[in-house]
């Protein structure tokens, strides 16, 4: 794996002859790491594209990836029980997985 194939993530898919991949736009930053993030996604897919497949200790995941299960949940610039496979990311979002006590 050179340098280029770790900043885009274990799971980014690259080289597509059909679509190709957009370069990143910018970062959001999770938990404290900077996470690359492309035009349109939703910080589900940029957690799954970094090779974040499950946080907050194992009881959190994109699941549905649809927003009808709710397990994805996420909290957004402070506002928590956002659907991180339903939130479309903007450069510069602060997202943290770990629940702190709040309803899910």
């Amino acid at each position: 794996m050179t340098d280029d194939d770790t900043a885009r993530g274990p799971y980014r898919v690259v080289d597509d002859p059909v679509e190709p991949t957009a370069e990143p736009i910018g970062e959001i930053v999770v938990d404290g790491t900077a996470v690359p993030l492309r035009a349109g996604e939703t910080v589900g897919a940029a957690l799954l594209a970094a090779g974040r497949v499950g946080w907050d200790d194992g009881r959190a995941a994109v699941f549905c990836g649809i927003g009808v299960c709710y397990g994805c949940l996420v909290t957004v610039n402070g506002s928590p029980n956002i659907r991180a496979c339903r939130y479309v990311a903007r450069p510069g979002d602060t997202v943290t997985t770990a629940r702190d006590g709040g309803a899910r």
